[in-house]
């Protein structure tokens, strides 16, 4: 995996974990993999990943079972995808909108160029 320059990494990590959740490559109640795992995975201080994780205990996307490991916190997908629709409405949808309108592209011609696109599923 190539990190982003621009982003701390654990963050990074931590952004990885919530998309094997939200597109269900990391079910509810399922264990995560150790830190020394994905520190060896992704060749990163243990400490990088721990920061991740304590992030993600706190959120209440995972949970921890003393001397077991950590696990996926029920309802944590359907947490992680409210949370991800409301940045996408506040940030994705609006920038395209606010983009359309100073291109003049009317309302019309948008809906039909995503329902194009939404049908090709999302290729040009």
């Amino acid at each position: 995996m190539k990190f982003d320059g621009n982003t701390p990494i654990y963050l990074q990590i931590k952004c990885v974990i919530k998309n094997a959740i939200i597109f269900g490559s990391l079910t509810e109640e399922e264990a995560v993999p150790s830190i020394r795992v994905m520190a060896k995975q992704y060749r990163l201080n243990p400490q990088t990943i721990s920061n991740a994780i304590s992030e993600l205990l706190n959120e209440g996307i995972l949970f921890k079972k003393r001397g077991i490991g950590m696990f996926v916190e029920k309802g944590a997908q359907k947490k992680l995808k409210a949370k991800t629709y409301q940045e996408f409405i506040k940030a994705d949808l609006q920038k395209m909108i606010a983009k359309s309108r100073s291109l003049g592209i009317s309302k019309n011609k948008l809906l039909n160029l995503i329902e194009d696109s939404y049908d090709k599923g999302g290729e040009k």
